[in-house]
């Protein structure tokens, strides 16, 4: 009897536990979305306040650690645009170092949160800061052969670490990068980004951003 009455207790906590994770991990993903959603509308206010909410979820128990580190890039994305930039680095940083334990040091989603790092100090023209970040990200997405998978992108990228190399007094490999910049521009004369980019504000008054439209 004990025995029938422990097996029921066991699963009654097995299956609380499925509950529980289906539905922690539901929520996150429902309000993800609406930030998603938010977001390619351009209400950064919004897609803030719904990245936020899913946050509060995904901290709690049985959430996948890539669901929980995607949300912390997006609310650290949308933190920047509300010129919150101190919660928008820590976010990104901790998104960058639970990205690095879940899919590995070098993957596509570590080198796309190495440029986000990049870019919010890059636009801050804080580009000594930004170029440890760019020169990690350019040289993984090298070394993992990524650089067709969205080569706009990956030419402003380039074109941002060259111009904060030179703003931090490396001229010589900041020149060394020009030629390569200019060959892929060429090659992509008529193509566009498969997204567009919103760059942060350098003064954010008023929260204000501006929107990058794929050129430097």
């Amino acid at each position: 009897m004990r025995a029938g009455f422990k097996a029921v207790a066991i699963l009654a906590l097995l299956l609380t536990g499925g509950c529980a994770k289906d539905f922690n991990t539901t929520n996150t993903a429902r309000y993800h979305d609406a930030g998603t959603r938010a977001e390619a509308v351009r209400d950064f206010p919004q897609a803030e306040e719904y990245y936020g909410r899913a946050l509060v979820w995904a901290g709690t128990e049985h959430v996948p650690a890539s669901l929980l580190s995607l949300t912390m890039y997006n609310l650290g994305r949308m933190k920047g645009h509300a010129c919150k930039f101190d919660e928008a680095r820590e976010l990104l940083l901790t998104s960058l170092a639970l990205e690095e334990s879940t899919s590995g040091p070098s993957s596509a989603q570590v080198s796309r949160r190495l440029f986000e790092l990049g870019r919010l100090y890059y636009d801050r023209r804080l580009y000594a800061e930004s170029v440890p970040y760019y020169a990690q990200g350019v040289a993984m997405v090298r070394r993992l052969k990524l650089e067709a998978d969205e080569p706009v992108t990956f030419t402003e990228a380039l074109q941002d670490y060259a111009n904060a190399l030179r703003e931090a007094g490396d001229r010589r490999l900041a020149d060394s990068l020009s030629g390569e910049i200019t060959a892929r521009r060429n090659q992509e004369v008529g193509t566009r980004p498969r997204y567009l980019i919103a760059r942060y504000s350098p003064s954010c008054r008023n929260g204000h951003m501006l929107v990058y439209n794929g050129r430097a």
